[in-house]
């Protein structure tokens, strides 16, 4: 709508004409033969409102950037971005800028690129505006209906959209429930949707809905308020869901009405904990009005080409508090047949909130209680709310962003603000988020933004999250370093310099991560002020609410921020509407946030610009190949299935398996999230990877079913028996490497030390993989137990003293992983009698001591042995000896000083020294530093794994061995 000329053209006319949706309630007559004044009547329209934009919305842009913006002067900007691009359109638009003080440019024939492309993004922001308010109101005055949103693709910047090849990538990805629709429909479906959300968004959300059951696509609660004030609005959205193949379970309150027809008949309303008590006289209104309200809105859907159907006696009930609530019922049962029968045939479920007992009483059910355990049963992808307030609002009336229930529902609950419905809406929808998985979220908005909420990853409302804690850090010692590497290169899609936590340090301000490893922010100090060095979210993090919780945790510490982001970096947008202002200097866009003073502002922006990058192009990462040429290259990839994937074990097996060659993770067990995507815990599974409950009934036939090649059991002592049990007895049976201690002192299961036990290694099926203090003291004590042919140079049992990062006490709380309780502390335990103790003693033939303790640190293991030797040493012998027990062994670094923790946590490998020697009383002292998630567990695993199948060692660790 940008300019007359394509609008006067018969061949625009054509194109425009077969994209309009062929719903009545957007018919056009003779689309194909449009008149042409017609098409000019709603253009100038279009125009006119395009032109408010210059009277209103640029001002206030221009206030808020607080840089000027030319009036009406870049008005072109918008139309595409080839001509912003071109040095030839830049002096076209040059010319084109007033002569008026206010707007003057010095030197506007030689603008920057990166000026112009600045002030188009701020019109194509504010032009955007134009299709959630503007056009709507533009359609009801002219006699010319215009399709929602349909031609937001004209004001497109991305030439990658008019590809056929995109469009014809992502028709494939939708849902089947579409059937035999023609490739032309699909491809105008996904042109829609990519008005919607971008490229990435839209592949996202399709890959998710189209590897669900139908019915599980998303649980709509619609407010009576919108019933009565945005059918129509409503009644669009959810024919467009419907026909891109989506089916939604709609369930509605009717509140407004309620309460209207209660006055009219004198009977005051009441409410009890949010509730409206229910008396005899209130239900049989509530029952009129519910029917009166469900077949309006089935009436509308129908009335405009849609199929739907009022569906009743799904929710099965009992009375909450007869004697406190009326006649208000909670739900005991889901009768989810009806809905199911109703999707499959096409239509859009309606249901009311009104319950009925087995003995036949109908109940009032708050809607808002009805719609959460209904998405209990149901588990849906999306909870949407839809209400007239385009969310749920705090205490100044302000629709709040996000709640992160992990972090704020204490603090909302004490709130005296938070009281009524809202309370019971906020209580209610954590009570169901409690049982679902963590991907899932309860989103609150307004029946126009409904298109976004489910296609865009920009929430429009209130996003409510079950979310994670966030955990502040002072120092990267503190954190996991391989996870929070993977998570950041996998974010910015490309390899973090070598360097990078080693030159940072000096000045990390703060790390924030979530529990999880799906969200981390970054800070350093830069000139006295907090510098968002690296914000990195996973794709379906982002989707989660992830972002803006990280966001909000952020800017609560730190008033004042500041960053800088590549031009072409897709979540400019997003960082757009955090900032309090932007500045472009190609090729980085400087933000700011709370930052003010013009001296202030350049004096962070040059810091900004000057900072080294910290990223390397994905070509340049070319990590090392340390090791021979595999004894095998499989045809097809290995399956893979994986017991206890939840711990920080399981989330290293999985990374280690996504970079393996020949691997492919096939099944990953959790009995209460199954059902649901193994990605939205673990970043690094299959997309398309949904969580198993195996139990050890029945994991020998799944085994058999799913052709799974290998087990890890990464599960906690005495739990893996029971299946391995049932796996042993498959006819062929799969490898099994155990990471418990549960086969450690059987005879028949292969010890995983690899290094020393390769050969008994190769095409053994069951292997008990070595603890992590014990591959540390089996690895030291080797090679002065089995590196002599005179037998052992020890001298009596050696001693170890050993700490442990916290990592190491597991996920369950407890007193050994509490940050608060470790904090300036070192906790002993289990002072005699370790099981690893017994394990070395045990593997090794020859008896050792053993006292661990626990360390304020997240990850790594210290080992400080000491111990008499038959004959005394020099430390060149000792070093000798040992260089040459492990020559040609990549992992095992032997070193003449005192390794530290911190220089081998988060790698691969073992790092052995120390090697201090008393002649006179041949008492030896040596340290040993592992990583206890790495080497004493998951790489030790891959490797044995690896030599089992007889495959080279190090496939999917090589790739890190150069970090």
């Amino acid at each position: 709508a940008t300019t007359s000329d394509s609008i006067n053209t018969a061949k625009s006319i054509n194109e425009l004409a077969k994209l309009l949706p062929s719903s009545p309630a957007y018919s056009f007559p003779h689309a194909h033969h449009m008149h042409r004044h017609a098409v000019r009547g709603v253009s100038q329209a279009l125009l006119r409102a395009q032109s408010r934009l210059w009277t209103s919305t640029i001002p206030r842009l221009a206030s808020q950037t607080k840089f000027p913006v030319p009036e009406k002067s870049n008005r072109s900007f918008a139309t595409t971005s080839d001509s912003i691009n071109t040095a030839k359109s830049i002096n076209e638009l040059a010319k084109l800028l007033p002569s008026s003080p206010a707007y003057s440019f010095p030197h506007a024939h030689h603008m920057h690129r990166h000026a112009v492309r600045g002030v188009s993004q701020a019109l194509l922001r504010a032009q955007s505006r134009l299709w959630t308010s503007t056009i709507p109101r533009l359609a009801s005055q002219t006699k010319f209906p215009v399709p929602e949103k349909s031609n937001r693709s004209f004001a497109t910047t991305s030439d990658s959209i008019n590809t056929a090849k995109s469009i014809n990538e992502l028709a494939k990805l939708l849902p089947s429930s579409l059937g035999a629709s023609g490739t032309k429909e699909k491809d105008t479906i996904v042109r829609l949707l990519l008005n919607i959300g971008s490229h990435k968004e839209v592949r996202q959300y399709l890959k998710h809905f189209a590897n669900v059951d139908t019915i599980q696509f998303a649980v709509i609660k619609i407010g009576g308020g919108v019933l009565e004030d945005s059918l129509s609005t409503l009644v669009s959205s959810l024919i467009f869901l419907q026909r891109v193949g989506l089916f939604p379970i709609v369930i509605h309150g009717g509140g407004p009405q309620m309460n209207a027809e209660l006055d009219q008949a004198g009977i005051p309303a009441e409410y009890t904990d949010g509730l409206r008590v229910t008396s005899p006289e209130v239900l049989a209104i509530a029952q009129r009005i519910f029917q009166r309200e469900n077949l309006k809105l089935v009436d509308a859907l129908e009335q405009a080409g849609a199929r739907a159907r009022p569906v009743t006696s799904v929710f099965e009930s009992q009375p909450l508090d007869p004697k406190k609530y009326g006649l208000v019922g909670q739900v005991t049962k889901i009768n989810s047949e009806p809905i199911a029968s109703c999707v499959l045939s096409g239509c859009v479920p309606v249901l009311s909130s009104l319950g009925v007992t087995p003995g036949g009483q109908v109940l009032n059910i708050n809607a808002d209680v009805a719609a959460l355990e209904l998405a209990k049963e149901i588990r849906p992808l999306k909870i949407i709310f839809l209400n007239t307030t385009a969310g749920m609002k705090d205490d100044r009336g302000q629709v709040m962003s996000t709640i992160n229930l992990e972090e704020e529902y204490d603090y909302l609950m004490q709130q005296p603000w938070v009281k009524y419905g809202l309370r019971l809406k906020i209580k209610e929808m954590k009570g169901c988020l409690d049982v679902l998985p963590l991907s899932s979220s309860v989103s609150v908005t307004s029946p126009e933004h409904l298109q976004e909420e489910l296609f865009n990853t920009q929430r429009s409302g209130t996003h409510v999250f079950k979310g994670e804690k966030i955990n502040a850090y002072d120092t990267f010692d503190q954190v996991d370093q391989v996870q929070l590497k993977a998570l950041i290169e996998k974010a910015f899609g490309r390899p973090l310099v070598d360097d990078y936590f080693t030159t940072t340090a000096p000045r990390l301000h703060k790390i924030y991560l979530s529990k999880s490893f799906r969200a981390v922010a970054v800070l350093t100090m830069e000139q006295g002020v907090p510098y968002l060095d690296k914000f990195a979210v996973t794709e379906q993090a982002k989707g989660d609410g992830l972002s803006d919780a990280l966001w909000s945790r952020i800017t609560k510490d730190n008033p004042q921020l500041f960053w800088r982001s590549r031009n072409n970096n897709q979540v400019n947008p997003w960082y757009f509407q955090k900032a309090s202002g932007h500045i472009q200097n190609a090729p980085w866009t400087v933000f700011w946030y709370g930052i003010e003073g013009i001296d202030k502002i350049q004096k962070v922006v040059s810091a900004a610009i000057a900072l080294p990058v910290t990223m390397r192009p994905p070509s340049v990462h070319t990590p090392p190949v340390v090791t021979p040429t595999p004894t095998l290259v499989p045809q097809s990839k290995f399956r893979i299935g994986l017991l206890g994937a939840r711990g920080h074990v399981g989330g290293h097996l999985t990374r280690l398996i996504s970079q393996h060659p020949y691997l492919e993770l096939a099944c990953v067990a959790s009995s209460t999230q199954a059902g649901t995507s193994v990605q939205g815990t673990l970043p690094f599974a299959p997309s398309h990877l949904k969580f198993e409950d195996i139990t050890p009934d029945n994991i020998a036939s799944y085994t058999e079913n799913n052709h799974i090649d290998a087990w890890f059991l990464a599960l906690p002592d005495a739990i893996a028996p029971p299946y391995v049990a049932s796996l042993v007895s498959v006819k062929k049976y799969p490898v099994l490497v155990d990471l418990s201690s549960d086969h450690r002192f059987d005879s028949n299961w292969t010890y995983g030390v690899t290094e020393v036990n390769r050969e008994k290694l190769r095409g053994a099926k069951k292997i008990a993989n070595p603890g992590c203090y014990a591959t540390g003291m089996f690895l030291t004590m080797a090679p002065l137990v089995r590196g002599g042919s005179h037998g052992p140079v020890v001298e009596g049992p050696p001693s170890f003293f050993g700490i442990s990062g916290y990592s190491g006490a597991g996920t369950k709380a407890s007193p050994r992983n509490d940050p608060n309780n470790l904090h300036g502390n070192i906790l002993p335990y289990k002072l005699i009698h370790h099981t690893h103790e017994k394990e070395v003693s045990h593997q090794l033939g020859f008896p050792i001591h053993f006292t661990p303790h626990v360390g304020e640190f997240f990850q790594g293991i210290t080992l400080t042995g000491s111990m008499k030797l038959r004959r005394p040493f020099t430390r060149d012998e000792l070093v000798a000896k040992y260089q040459s027990f492990y020559k040609d062994e990549p992992l095992i670094k032997v070193v003449s000083g005192i390794p530290e923790v911190k220089s081998n946590a988060n790698k691969h490998t073992v790092s052995i020294g120390g090697f201090e020697m008393d002649a006179s009383s041949r008492h030896l002292v040596t340290v040993t530093t592992l990583d206890n998630l790495l080497k004493g567990a998951a790489t030790q695993a891959m490797q044995n794994l690896n030599v089992a199948l007889g495959m080279e060692e190090l496939l999917g660790i090589q790739q890190e061995l150069g970090n």
